[in-house]
């Protein structure tokens, strides 16, 4: 089941990035027009291990890679990367990681004059591999946008994000057997970069000029 969705994943995605989008009041981008790079800060998580009944605690940190849309209400897509160790009494010290493929939708606040902070909110679906287990959940967040360039088209500028994976990760190997991840709330900062597409109207005037 794993593998189909992320099979299908790719396919919306791919459907995604070759569609435009068109309005005659504003200018037009392609869906990815800013980019996120974000780290995920080590915050506790409890980790259940069925083998003997313990429950851990671990402090995942990690970094990420995101495609932020221009509109209000925008798809986003990325990658991320965690990086998890246990210490178990009963077989040690050891580290397991999740390769992660993310998407849904995403709300900017729109931009105001004069006040450089923005909020964000975000649901998507999180599609994971760690070691041979394939996995999915949802996560929601919540964060603020603070615009370093008040005049920007695209949304840019330092992000924090609070946010919480709403399902238990079953896991076959988190070091020497299996174990459950429980919901977690967590957090991220990270900056967003204006992306490589631009609107009709720039591209019009660097070819002019």
């Amino acid at each position: 089941m794993g593998k189909s969705y992320t099979l299908i994943l790719f396919i919306l995605l791919s459907a995604g990035l070759s569609q435009a989008r068109a309005a005659e009041a504003k200018p037009v981008y392609q869906w990815v027009s800013a980019n996120e790079y974000y780290f995920i800060l080590p915050t506790g998580q409890d980790l259940y291990l069925p083998r003997n009944g313990d429950t851990l605690s671990v402090k995942p940190w990690g970094f990420g890679f995101r495609a932020v849309g221009h509109e209000t209400f925008a798809k986003t897509g990325g990658l991320q990367f965690q990086s998890i160790k246990v210490d178990n009494p009963s077989t040690g010290r050891n580290t397991f990681y999740l390769w992660e493929l993310l998407a849904g939708m995403e709300y900017i606040a729109p931009k105001v004059q004069g006040k450089p902070l923005r909020f964000k909110a975000s649901a998507v679906a999180d599609f994971g591999l760690s070691d041979t287990t394939f996995y999915a959940a949802p996560v929601i967040s919540a964060g603020l946008l603070y615009t370093t360039e008040e005049y920007a088209d695209t949304p840019t500028g330092l992000t924090f994000d609070i946010y919480y994976r709403l399902t238990d990760i079953d896991l076959d190997n988190v070091g020497g057997g299996a174990g459950t991840l429980k919901p977690a709330l967590g957090f991220k900062v990270g900056y967003i970069f204006e992306g490589f597409w631009t609107t009709k109207e720039k591209s019009a005037e660097k070819s002019a000029g």
